[in-house]
């Protein structure tokens, strides 16, 4: 097999066509980066995109004997190049998987194998025999290393395209092991010259083919489970935002989501939140909206949703819910926040107090805009008698004077 394919392609076009394709796969992955800046840049990329640059200046290093440019120990650092590109696509892998540190341990041993090519190419000459064996040997067992992480470790939105990229890799390592294979049971072959370079040449070309879409692919999948995150979450926060809220509000209210039950929403103010922003600057101002965003999510129920409206407001949605569990939610909420402490930056403590005002209605009575309306006017009836405190109402079409006498 391996002689048959040497016998019917030509090495020098491999090694160019692979250079290329590398240099390809490599700007696509560059500029991917570049197009995306700082906290938006995916973990991983850059590491591949310089992956890739090695691979190609490896593979056009060693075609340069086909433009008559030859050198010692030519073949040695086009393969140490094509060497410390498996190790960096290993390392992007890691980053882009946000997997430990210690699982690029296996990268010891394979720096072991590449400083011990060195050293037996330097003081006994080019033997493609020790090069093949101990090139794959590296490859290989970085490779799988991949592979493993790629398999096992991908988020939901990332399997697919991290499980084909996976397989790929494994089938990388198997046809590197088949080359020291051939190596190993023709003891009698000239090591002067490396029959299964086109072999290995053909299966790296196809497999950068494939493996090249397959990471962008998976790229394209985290991007769009972003987009979809941005579209439904708070990007301070982290909790749900305005749209996802007034869209299950409509929902609930219409009685689209089941039978006819008791719903309630409310609406929470940070009480004096613009002196907060005015003394210690609108940085401690992000932390204390996450703080308080984090200390209402641990209290309400699983059933019920959190979403922050804008600025320092936030709103709840529960259902079911009727006026004594609604006004009991409320409370807790309110003394959940009032009972955090912040530990700013600077090392000073704040604490913070929430006004809250709800509305509760029998689905199907009110529509959304009404109890939103409801409940606002309850919340300015809280923020007028004295803030950090909770009022609502429960009738159909309240008014301000209904709020403030609840």
């Amino acid at each position: 097999m391996v002689e048959t394919i040497t016998r019917l392609t030509d090495v020098s076009t491999l090694l160019t066509i692979n250079a290329l394709l590398a240099a390809l796969s490599a700007i696509i992955f560059l500029a991917l980066d570049a197009t995306r800046r700082g906290a938006q840049r995916i973990n991983g990329v850059l590491l591949w995109g310089i992956s890739y640059a090695a691979f190609a200046i490896g593979f056009g290093t060693l075609a340069l004997p086909s433009l008559d440019v030859d050198f010692a120990e030519l073949a040695l650092l086009g393969n140490l190049l094509i060497d410390a590109g498996t190790a960096l696509a290993l390392l992007a892998v890691n980053a882009y998987l946000d997997r430990p540190k210690r699982e690029l341990g296996i990268l010891f041993p394979a720096a072991a194998i590449g400083i011990a090519e060195i050293y037996y190419v330097l003081t006994g000459g080019e033997n493609y025999r020790v090069m093949v064996m101990m090139g794959c040997a590296l490859r290989g067992i970085v490779t799988i290393a991949a592979g493993i992480s790629l398999w096992f470790h991908a988020t939901d939105t990332q399997r697919s395209g991290s499980r084909l990229t996976a397989a790929f890799h494994f089938l990388w390592a198997f046809m590197l092991l088949n080359r020291m294979a051939w190596w190993l049971f023709h003891p009698q072959a000239d090591v002067s010259e490396d029959p299964t370079t086109a072999s290995a040449l053909l299966s790296r070309l196809i497999l950068t083919w494939v493996i090249t879409p397959s990471l962008l692919w998976m790229l394209t999948r985290q991007l769009d489970a972003e987009l979809i995150r941005y579209a439904h979450q708070d990007p301070l926060t982290g909790v749900a935002n305005r749209r996802v809220i007034w869209e299950r509000g409509e929902r609930w209210t219409a009685g689209v989501d089941g039978q006819n039950t008791t719903m309630a929403v409310l609406i929470i103010d940070v009480d004096h939140f613009k002196v907060i922003n005015d003394t210690w600057g609108h940085d401690v101002g992000d932390q204390v909206l996450v703080a308080i965003a984090e200390a209402l999510a641990a209290h309400v129920r699983s059933q019920d949703l959190l979403a922050r409206v804008g600025g320092e407001e936030f709103m709840v949605l529960i259902s079911p819910g009727d006026e004594p569990t609604v006004k009991e939610i409320a409370e807790r909420l309110r003394l959940a926040v009032e009972g955090r402490s912040i530990t700013l930056l600077s090392g000073d403590k704040l604490t913070c107090e929430v006004s809250i005002g709800y509305s509760v209605s029998a689905r199907g009575q009110s529509n959304w805009r009404e109890m939103v309306i409801a409940a606002d006017q309850a919340l300015y009836a809280a923020k007028h008698g004295g803030r950090n405190q909770v009022i609502g109402v429960s009738s159909f079409r309240p008014t301000l004077e209904q709020a403030i006498a609840c």
